[in-house]
């Protein structure tokens, strides 16, 4: 029993330690937020931050991991998920932290070596090939359609972030995205 409240103790502070990040990185941007202030902001000491992770990096590692398994989650029991799926889960894990998760996908982008955006651009390459995009293979490889949907739908994003938007209403991106990747199809 004591094991027991002790690992949901452990795991309640880890959690309480990522949500303070994901908050703090939103507000104030990856590049100003300092394990000092995480840690304030979480209630807990550095040696406790340091207990849960060895660096920020890792825990930028590992909320990048937590967010695209959100998107990557229906392989896990098995289904295939669609690109609609894979995007419309996107958008969700997108608009609550639209700073913080253009900035980890980037940096998964751009990291070497076999990223979590990585995985999401095979999926949708898979599904490109065997699916009904036909029209769009003629003039286009699955990678650059690919490359396209992806392009679009941070476009999307991005176009908000220029603009000076709110980030309030999910559906209107997610409406646009759905409706490209449906274009395409076509």
């Amino acid at each position: 029993m004591e094991q027991t409240r002790r690992s949901r103790k452990k795991e309640q502070t880890h959690r309480a330690i990522m949500h303070s990040a994901k908050v703090l990185f939103e507000k104030n941007g990856i590049n100003n937020v300092t394990i000092d202030r995480i840690a304030e902001e979480a209630d807990i000491s550095r040696s406790t931050f340091f207990t849960h992770f060895e660096s920020l990096d890792a825990l930028l590692g590992e909320i990048a991991a937590e967010e695209i398994g959100d998107i990557l989650s229906p392989l896990e029991d098995g289904s295939k998920p669609t690109i609609e799926t894979v995007f419309s889960r996107l958008n969700a894990d997108t608009y609550p932290y639209p700073y913080l998760m253009g900035e980890l996908f980037m940096r998964s982008i751009i990291n070497q070596g076999t990223s979590p955006a990585a995985r999401v651009d095979a999926l949708l390459r898979q599904e490109i090939e065997q699916g009904s995009y036909e029209k769009m293979r003629e003039h286009f490889s699955s990678k650059d359609i690919s490359a396209f949907i992806f392009g679009a739908y941070f476009g999307l994003i991005f176009q908000k972030f220029m603009n000076d938007e709110p980030f309030e209403n999910p559906d209107e991106t997610n409406q646009k995205i759905q409706k490209l990747i449906k274009f395409f199809k076509n």
